[in-house]
């Protein structure tokens, strides 16, 4: 218990010094903060390799947890996403009174930590794009709905399925995208996790 004090204390005094305007990009500062880091890091794996009794197993546990976070994100964008369902096409608005496709996509994923462009091009330009295939509820899914550029997104539940605030006289709403409408106009998935 005295270790880990010891060492959390040297590793706060020397990210304070560090982070001070004079020192901030001093080559020893820096080599002082990455050396205390990684000795709080090693100190870290031997204790839980001890728990765990191997390596391997360490290992394995941070990757499962991980992955289980960003399962849990994803899914908890879904959740937030359904709860909007039946609010009012609004163009330009991004609240709960209302929303536009992009507005819709912005206003969800803010409640995550994730500011978005207000704007389905935007998000398309940003996004990171995927296969079909690896396509993972979460992500989001791009269409041209009207002119040559990106017009529509929406945000993929996944089972062909997607939520998005469609146009105006409509409401958030689920639909399909092997419905004939979307097929045809479907540009492809982009993530921005």
């Amino acid at each position: 218990m005295a270790f880990k004090t010891l060492f959390t204390l040297l590793f706060l005094s020397i990210s304070s010094l560090l982070w001070s305007q004079e020192n901030m990009y001093s080559e020893f500062g820096k080599r002082l903060f990455n050396d205390a880091h990684e000795m709080l890091v090693k100190a870290e794996v031997e204790k839980s390799q001890k728990r765990a009794g191997n390596t391997n197993e360490y290992v394995f546990s941070q990757r499962e947890d991980t992955s289980m976070k960003y399962k849990i994100l994803r899914n908890s964008i879904i959740s937030k996403a359904h709860n909007y369902l039946g609010v009012s096409y609004r163009y330009g608005q991004s609240s709960e009174k209302g929303f536009d496709c992009s507005g819709f996509v912005k206003y969800i994923f803010r409640n995550f930590g994730l500011e978005l462009p207000h704007s389905s091009y935007s998000l398309y330009k940003i996004s990171k794009h995927i296969d079909t295939a690896e396509a993972q509820s979460g992500d989001l899914v791009f269409f041209i709905t009207r002119g040559k550029g990106v017009s529509h997104v929406g945000i993929y539940l996944g089972n062909n399925q997607f939520i998005h605030s469609p146009g105006r006289g409509r409401t958030v709403s689920i639909d399909s995208l092997s419905a004939d409408y979307y097929k045809r106009r479907l540009v492809g998935f982009g993530s921005v996790l």
